[in-house]
């Protein structure tokens, strides 16, 4: 009997999951209980010779069938799926892309010319997680704590953006009877969300195209709304027999832009990872962004900026939150002016009175917006906020409506 390396270990994984997904998902098993079984076993043999081997998404370690307490399968992350440090001002981005740069100089050959930086939209949705065994899509999550997610392959099998079966890629250059094979894992991450124009089109109401993406990704079933949803990535881990084959070498996966130009090319929606030169090029883009932000198909509220060379990135190592190789820009919160048409006074149960402002109807960030509390009778006398007053209003953290200050 041969004896087992770590990449036999990684396919008898890839291979169980497979199978769970036929029989669970598919309720089209392809092999026997008993073999499943043996399969398994061979795996628990592997994981006690070599406990370092063992991944959180075995399955001696899955969730499996279980139920969570909403009634959702949960998933477990491979790699875990983290969050992203937050910068609120350029200041802020200025002084993480020094650090960042000051370490790079220590891995590569010293240059005062700066580095390059991938930017893409950091779009406001949900994150998930796709896995796609041999081609065939078979799993989704949220993200859930990082470590587990909610299993989301009945919304996302709804969403027209998601293949279900990964396209052929024609390599650069070959004849186009050449046909690649997606033999090995594909996990691709990215957001789902509500495209500005679909939010009317939902079956219920939704106050923005964030609630939209939630609470239809947070249903335990699948809502029909769920055909309007897109998925668009922002990341993939490839497996290196499909990352390192010579068909790819023209276009190598651990730059940004060109994995998303090979996602785009097997079947996924269009995203864009532009290129930027050190600070200046970065900060050119954020300003060009803050002017278009409001005219885009998706909603998004900043940008992410990380280290171009993904050898790079993963070198900057993780915190238990986030990567260290990346930041995300948030843009201040989109203001606008309008005029306050009348006050009304909202008492609650404990009697305390809160002014609402009620003004003339704008639009922010693909909403339409009518009124905003004012807090307190005394923060409306501070604004100097009345009736027939022009005002400055906004969504606080693109979410709340707020009015800012009375306009002169």
């Amino acid at each position: 009997m041969n004896m087992m390396n770590k990449i036999d270990y990684i396919q008898l994984v890839n291979e169980a999951k497979q199978r769970s997904f036929e029989y669970y998902v598919l309720s089209k098993p392809t092999i026997s209980d008993a073999e499943f079984d043996a399969l398994v076993a061979r795996i628990e043999q592997a994981e006690r010779e070599h406990p370092d081997w063992t991944l959180p998404d075995s399955p001696t370690q899955c969730v499996g069938s279980d139920l969570s307490g909403n009634g959702r399968r949960l998933v477990r992350h491979r790699t875990p799926m983290l969050s992203c440090q937050k910068a609120q001002t350029t200041e802020a981005v200025e002084k993480w892309i020094s650090a960042t740069e000051k370490k790079l100089n220590t891995w590569h050959m010293p240059t005062t010319g700066g580095y390059n930086f991938a930017v893409m939209w950091k779009y406001d949705g949900i994150s998930c997680s796709l896995v796609y065994q041999d081609g065939i899509l078979i799993s989704a999550a949220t993200r859930g704590d990082g470590k587990n997610g909610s299993d989301l392959l009945p919304h996302v099998k709804m969403m027209e953006s998601v293949p279900q079966v990964l396209l052929p890629y024609f390599g650069p250059g070959r004849k186009c009877d050449f046909r690649y094979e997606f033999k090995g894992r594909v996990e691709v991450r990215g957001e789902i969300v509500c495209p500005v124009n679909k939010l009317k089109e939902m079956t219920e109401s939704y106050a923005d195209c964030r609630s939209a993406a939630s609470g239809l990704c947070n249903k335990n079933y699948a809502s029909s709304d769920c055909k309007h949803l897109v998925f668009l990535p922002w990341a993939a881990y490839i497996d290196p027999k499909i990352s390192n084959s010579e068909y790819l070498l023209p276009m190598p996966l651990y730059f940004p832009w060109n994995k998303m130009e090979f996602l785009r090319q097997i079947g996924f929606e269009q995203s864009v990872a532009t290129n930027c030169h050190g600070f200046d090029g970065v900060k050119d883009f954020i300003e060009s962004a803050g002017m278009v932000r409001d005219a885009l198909a998706y909603p998004v509220d900043g940008l992410v900026i990380r280290v171009c060379n993904d050898n790079d990135f993963y070198a900057f190592g993780f915190t238990d939150h986030h990567p260290k190789g990346s930041i995300a820009y948030k843009f201040p919160p989109a203001k606008t002016q309008t005029t306050v048409r009348h006050i009304e006074i909202s008492v609650g149960a404990t009697g305390r009175r809160t002014p609402v402002a009620w003004f003339e109807p704008v639009i922010i960030g693909g909403r339409t917006i009518e009124k905003a509390s004012l807090g307190s009778e005394d923060t409306m006398r501070k604004l100097g906020v009345t009736e027939g007053c022009k005002v400055e209003v906004g969504l606080s953290n693109d979410v709340t409506p707020k009015v800012y200050r009375v306009v002169k």
